[in-house]
This record gives structure tokens, C-alpha cells and sequence, in this order.
């Protein structure tokens, strides 16, 4: 029996949380222990590594629920390839409702994706559907989701960092400086950002407050309070 998966002697079905909300997840348990006495939430963390630390492949929970905003700041698509990789079922569940996260997540394997606002029900359905290794979006919400186009976006590393510093404020002088580059290059990764969403979402951005507008609300970027302290090598 390979790590995550049920033998024919324990009809539970073992779930793990990466959420840092810990009154949620006491009343997912009782929900549970209620009405889904097929279901038991064994183990909790704030953060993947912490889950990870805590249990081996070989006990890791079968599901495991994922919230895609933590206080750690980590990235999704690394949280996702983690979980998979000790051979778990990754499940979304979250607040989170910016298409850009959503879809990497996907992207990487998760198995759908449960709002924290849908019924209880809908989680209890998405676990056992999960397990199948079939795919669960819990409502007609997490379906626009999924499917909006400017979830398909695809801007680079190098075009995300610039779209970050400018969100900040930053002159793009200081920006070129930091990253090293010349204004000239700072403004291709800018118009690349442009030419992504046209192409991915069909979607026309105007001018630069416009692309940091729709960077922010997708969910590419996130502005963040403290400014950079030293340059980038």
C-alpha cells in the first residue's frame, strides 16, 4: 500500500490542514465526528514545512486541505509540489478567490478547490472525491474561478519582481538599479506584462496603474508594506 492510501481495513478517511485559522479547523473536526464519520482531520500546521517535519510519507494523511493565503508568505505552487510529493491528494480550501493563485495550484495537481463560504457538505463531498484522485470544485463561485481566463496568465519571475517595486512606489530608475538592468529593459518586462494578459485573458490593460491594478487582484503580485533593503545581485 503505497503512502496516503486507505487499506481495506480502515474505511477512514485520513485528512491532513495547512491553515493557520485554528478555530476553523475545530469546527471542520466536529462537522466531522457529526456527519461524516468516514472523514477524520489527524493532524493540522500553520505551514507546509511544519506539516512536513511533523509526518513522513509513510503517515501522511491522505487528503490534505490547503489554504493557499498563510501568514508565511510561501508560494503555492511549491506548497502544492511538496504535499504531492509524499504522495497525498491536495485539496484547496480557502477564502482566496484571486484566479491567478487558484490556478497554480491546479497547475501543480491540486484536485480542485472548496471555498471556506460553501456549506461544510460541499468539503465533506470534495474530501471523498479527492480520494478517488477525481477533481471537486464546490460551487458556482469556485467554478468562475477556476475557469476565468486571467487565471491563465503566465508573467515571469523578472516581470513580477518589476510589477512588485513599481507597486511600491518606486521610481523606475531606482527599480533598474536595484535589478540591474537599464530603464529600457525595465520597460519590455512591463509591456510583455501587457502583451501576457492579451494574450492569455483577451484582456486590454491600459497603462501602468491599470497592469498593477490587475496584477494585485488576479493575485500575481501582492503589495507588501516594507520596501526592499538592498539591491539584488
Amino acid at each position: 500500500m503505497g503512502p496516503g492510501t486507505r487499506s481495506g481495513d480502515d474505511p477512514v478517511i485520513r485528512v491532513a490542514a495547512v491553515d493557520d485559522h485554528p478555530i476553523l479547523l475545530d469546527g471542520i473536526s466536529a462537522h466531522f465526528a457529526r456527519h461524516a464519520p468516514d472523514i477524520r482531520l489527524v493532524a493540522t500546521a500553520d505551514d507546509v514545512g511544519t506539516l512536513l517535519e511533523e509526518h513522513t510519507a509513510d503517515d501522511m494523511a491522505s487528503v490534505v486541505l490547503l489554504d493557499l493565503r498563510l501568514r508565511d508568505g510561501s508560494d503555492v505552487a511549491s506548497n502544492v509540489r511538496r504535499l504531492r510529493a509524499t504522495g497525498a491528494r491536495v485539496l484547496v480550501y480557502t477564502g482566496e478567490q484571486r484566479p491567478a493563485l487558484v490556478r497554480r495550484a491546479l497547475d501543480e495537481g491540486a484536485l480542485g478547490l472548496v471555498l471556506k463560504e460553501d456549506p461544510q457538505d460541499r468539503l465533506v463531498e470534495a474530501i471523498r472525491t479527492a480520494e478517488t484522485g477525481e477533481i471537486y470544485v464546490s460551487s458556482r463561485l469556485a467554478h468562475s474561478i477556476v475557469t476565468d481566463p486571467r487565471g491563465n496568465v503566465r508573467l515571469s519571475e523578472r516581470q513580477l519582481r518589476v510589477l512588485e517595486l513599481i507597486s511600491r512606489g518606486l521610481p523606475h530608475a531606482d527599480i533598474a538599479r536595484m535589478l540591474h538592468i537599464t530603464e529600457d529593459t525595465l520597460r519590455t518586462h512591463r509591456k510583455r506584462a501587457v502583451d501576457a494578459y492579451a494574450k492569455a485573458a483577451d484582456e486590454r490593460v491600459g497603462g501602468t496603474g491599470e497592469l498593477i491594478y490587475r496584477a494585485v487582484a488576479d493575485g500575481h503580485i501582492d503589495i507588501g508594506p516594507d520596501l526592499p533593503e538592498r539591491a539584488e545581485p
